[in-house]
């Protein structure tokens, strides 16, 4: 009880930083800009310095994953999303469900051989650090000057501070904040506990351990937590079993899988939607390569989501659907698709998983008529690169992947 107590303040802190820092940030414009349609106009400009404040917020927090030696994989600041690429970056506006809370976040893997702790530490800090930096800088800028650009700067400061503080408040809900995030860490965690056995699994994948090849001590603490971090350790296993070419087996995981969800409680369900429907898009994959009948690929399959995060699946579902359609040209292409794709990812697994996926569905036009899927797991991948380099790619096909 008394926690509970000791949390809702923390809590009733944190907005009370927030909203005095959004509040004064609209009154120093309203008082010192002319802009008309007041209040609303300094309501609105007050926003706009929040979501600067914020994006500050979250290049603190990238600064700090770099820094460490950590790689980025996903940056949100509100309802816009970017996504590093090897080459490049993805960027997608992405609006926040309904009554979700308006903020950002920065998803990075640290590095096997670095210590979790120092990477953790550094990467959390950074966020409120930066907010703390750019207002101290706004003030000493503001003293010399005066005017409209005086009122922002005093504006901007007001809004990066009361960002960073706020961050720095200890709280749970409605998600973990920095201050608690600092907190554990300086707590001095066991790094090899069961409790970041998520965390290590995530730094050995986009380091390129295949998924057959991960710490089998922690897929297992995975398998025993609460949703959503069993679903991530069935995600795992049936990857381990598509990389084999073993689609019985991973059609096996179908029983498992409607077994967790019937025991999820329903908020575990509504934050796990989109992993969730990649996994039973890829059991759709398995069933299409051991039944040689790609009719559950439809394009309902397909979705923005699952695009964003598992970019080389649709490709390689074309790519199936061309290879028992007969069609290698169009078979081709989409492979080469879905394995320029997986290359360009920070995560070094999906290279070579898609290489080996594209060898089992290339197998698939290759075998004599009646053959089962299975039959052709063993092709080998020399006859998969004969097909993709030297088949024609038309413009056509290239674009229907």
């Amino acid at each position: 009880m008394l926690f509970k107590g000791l949390c809702w303040l923390l809590r009733l802190l944190q907005l009370t930083i927030g909203l005095a820092g959004y509040l004064f940030t609209a009154l120093i414009l309203g008082e010192r800009l002319d802009i008309g349609l007041q209040p609303f106009s300094a309501m609105f400009l007050a926003f706009v310095f929040g979501a600067l404040s914020l994006a500050v917020h979250e290049g603190g927090h990238y600064l700090g994953a770099r820094c460490s030696g950590m790689t980025v994989l996903l940056v949100r600041v509100l309802a816009v999303e970017l996504q590093p690429q090897r080459r490049g970056f993805r960027l997608r506006w992405s609006p926040q469900a309904k009554g979700g809370p308006i903020a950002g976040y920065v998803m990075a893997a640290h590095a096997p051989q670095q210590p979790m702790r120092r990477s953790m530490l550094v990467i959390t800090l950074m966020g409120p650090l930066c907010n703390l930096l750019v207002a101290g800088l706004c003030l000493a800028l503001y003293w010399p000057l005066a005017g409209k650009l005086a009122a922002a700067l005093l504006a901007l400061a007001v809004s990066n501070l009361a960002v960073g503080l706020a961050n720095l408040v200890p709280t749970f809900a409605p998600a973990v904040s920095d201050g608690t995030v600092l907190l554990a860490w300086l707590g001095k965690p066991d790094e090899q506990g069961p409790a970041l056995a998520n965390a290590r699994l995530l730094a050995q994948t986009v380091a390129g351990t295949q998924a057959q090849d991960l710490d089998t001590g922690d897929l297992q603490c995975l398998a025993a937590e609460a949703m959503p971090l069993a679903l991530i350790g069935l995600g795992y296993r049936l990857f381990a079993r598509q990389n084999q070419g073993d689609w019985q087996g991973a059609l096996a995981l179908d029983a498992e899988l409607q077994g967790l969800l019937a025991t999820a409680p329903a908020p575990a369900l509504k934050h796990s939607l989109v992993l969730l429907a990649i996994l039973r898009g890829e059991l759709l994959f398995c069933r299409a390569m051991l039944a040689r009948d790609a009719s559950g690929l439809h394009d309902a399959v397909f979705s923005d989501e699952t695009d964003w995060f598992n970019a080389s699946f649709k490709p390689r579902c074309l790519a199936l659907r061309a290879a028992l359609a007969g069609d290698s040209t169009t078979m081709a292409a989409c492979l080469e698709q879905a394995q320029r794709v997986a290359r360009n990812s920070l995560e070094r697994s999906q290279g070579p998983r898609e290489e080996a996926l594209a060898g089992y569905v290339q197998a698939l036009l290759m075998a004599p008529a009646g053959q089962g899927a299975a039959a052709c797991a063993g092709s080998s991948e020399s006859r998969w690169r004969h097909t993709v380099c030297e088949s024609p790619k038309p413009a056509a096909d290239a674009a229907e992947c």
